[in-house]
Protein backbone atom coordinates (compact mmCIF):
# COMPACT_ATOMS: atom_id res chain seq x y z
CA UNK A 1 0.00 0.00 0.00
CA UNK A 2 1.26 3.47 -0.87
CA UNK A 3 1.84 5.64 2.18
CA UNK A 4 0.61 9.21 2.34
CA UNK A 5 3.25 11.88 2.62
CA UNK A 6 4.37 12.67 6.14
CA UNK A 7 2.50 15.58 7.63
CA UNK A 8 4.97 18.13 8.92
CA UNK A 9 4.61 21.38 10.77
CA UNK A 10 4.92 24.45 8.60
CA UNK A 11 3.36 25.95 5.51
CA UNK A 12 0.98 24.04 3.29
CA UNK A 13 0.26 25.28 -0.21
CA UNK A 14 -3.13 24.01 -1.37
CA UNK A 15 -4.70 24.25 -4.82
CA UNK A 16 -8.40 23.37 -4.54
CA UNK A 17 -10.47 21.31 -6.99
CA UNK A 18 -11.97 24.38 -8.72
CA UNK A 19 -8.57 26.10 -9.14
CA UNK A 20 -6.32 26.25 -12.19
CA UNK A 21 -2.78 27.58 -12.56
CA UNK A 22 -1.57 28.54 -16.04
CA UNK A 23 2.22 28.67 -15.85
CA UNK A 24 4.91 27.26 -13.59
CA UNK A 25 4.26 26.68 -9.88
CA UNK A 26 7.13 27.09 -7.40
CA UNK A 27 6.73 26.47 -3.66
CA UNK A 28 8.51 25.42 -0.49
CA UNK A 29 7.20 23.01 2.13
CA UNK A 30 4.19 20.80 1.49
CA UNK A 31 2.05 21.23 -1.61
CA UNK A 32 -1.26 19.51 -2.39
CA UNK A 33 -2.88 19.91 -5.80
CA UNK A 34 -6.54 18.97 -6.19
CA UNK A 35 -7.05 21.37 -9.11
CA UNK A 36 -5.14 21.75 -12.37
CA UNK A 37 -1.67 23.05 -13.20
CA UNK A 38 -0.76 23.67 -16.82
CA UNK A 39 2.98 24.19 -16.46
CA UNK A 40 5.94 22.82 -14.57
CA UNK A 41 5.86 22.28 -10.79
CA UNK A 42 8.93 22.79 -8.60
CA UNK A 43 8.60 22.05 -4.87
CA UNK A 44 11.32 22.27 -2.24
CA UNK A 45 9.57 19.69 -0.10
CA UNK A 46 6.74 17.21 -0.60
CA UNK A 47 4.12 17.25 -3.34
CA UNK A 48 0.81 15.40 -3.33
CA UNK A 49 -1.49 15.27 -6.35
CA UNK A 50 -5.01 14.48 -5.09
CA UNK A 51 -7.55 12.27 -6.92
CA UNK A 52 -8.98 15.29 -8.76
CA UNK A 53 -5.54 16.84 -9.33
CA UNK A 54 -4.00 17.17 -12.77
CA UNK A 55 -0.57 18.44 -13.83
CA UNK A 56 0.34 18.92 -17.49
CA UNK A 57 3.74 20.43 -18.10
CA UNK A 58 7.35 19.89 -19.00
CA UNK A 59 8.71 18.95 -15.57
CA UNK A 60 7.76 18.13 -11.96
CA UNK A 61 10.47 18.23 -9.27
CA UNK A 62 10.14 17.65 -5.51
CA UNK A 63 11.81 15.79 -2.65
CA UNK A 64 8.89 13.33 -2.57
CA UNK A 65 5.82 12.97 -4.80
CA UNK A 66 2.58 11.11 -4.05
CA UNK A 67 0.19 10.80 -7.03
CA UNK A 68 -3.50 9.92 -6.78
CA UNK A 69 -4.59 11.94 -9.84
CA UNK A 70 -2.98 12.55 -13.24
CA UNK A 71 0.47 13.82 -14.20
CA UNK A 72 1.68 14.34 -17.77
CA UNK A 73 5.27 15.52 -17.33
CA UNK A 74 8.79 14.29 -16.71
CA UNK A 75 9.23 13.78 -12.98
CA UNK A 76 12.31 13.91 -10.72
CA UNK A 77 12.14 13.19 -6.98
CA UNK A 78 13.88 11.25 -4.25
CA UNK A 79 10.71 9.20 -3.74
CA UNK A 80 7.73 8.74 -6.07
CA UNK A 81 4.60 6.82 -5.01
CA UNK A 82 1.69 6.03 -7.33
CA UNK A 83 -1.61 5.04 -5.74
CA UNK A 84 -4.08 2.74 -7.48
CA UNK A 85 -5.90 5.78 -8.96
CA UNK A 86 -2.72 7.42 -10.34
CA UNK A 87 -2.12 8.07 -14.04
CA UNK A 88 1.43 9.11 -14.98
CA UNK A 89 2.81 9.76 -18.46
CA UNK A 90 6.48 10.74 -18.77
CA UNK A 91 9.99 9.88 -17.68
CA UNK A 92 10.51 9.26 -13.96
CA UNK A 93 13.87 9.72 -12.24
CA UNK A 94 13.78 8.66 -8.59
CA UNK A 95 15.78 6.83 -5.93
CA UNK A 96 12.57 5.04 -4.86
CA UNK A 97 9.54 4.28 -7.06
CA UNK A 98 6.45 2.64 -5.51
CA UNK A 99 3.34 1.62 -7.46
CA UNK A 100 0.07 0.14 -6.22
CA UNK A 101 -1.77 -2.36 -8.39
CA UNK A 102 -4.10 -0.42 -10.67
CA UNK A 103 -1.80 2.58 -11.18
CA UNK A 104 -1.24 3.53 -14.83
CA UNK A 105 2.30 4.49 -15.88
CA UNK A 106 3.26 5.13 -19.50
CA UNK A 107 6.87 6.13 -19.98
CA UNK A 108 10.36 5.33 -18.79
CA UNK A 109 11.61 4.90 -15.23
CA UNK A 110 15.16 5.31 -13.95
CA UNK A 111 15.08 4.35 -10.29
CA UNK A 112 16.98 2.64 -7.50
CA UNK A 113 20.20 4.63 -7.29
CA UNK A 114 21.20 8.18 -6.44
CA UNK A 115 22.51 8.65 -9.95
CA UNK A 116 18.97 8.07 -11.30
CA UNK A 117 18.35 11.71 -10.38
CA UNK A 118 21.20 12.97 -12.52
CA UNK A 119 20.17 14.72 -15.72
CA UNK A 120 21.04 12.86 -18.93
CA UNK A 121 24.28 13.92 -20.59
CA UNK A 122 23.92 15.72 -23.93
CA UNK A 123 25.63 14.10 -26.91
Amino acid sequence: MVRMLRRRQGALTYLGPESEVLGDLRAKGQVRIDGAVRGSVFVEGELEIGPTGRVEGERVEAEAVQIHGEVRADLAAGRVALSKTARLTGTVRARVLEMEAGAIFVGQALAGESRALEAPKEA
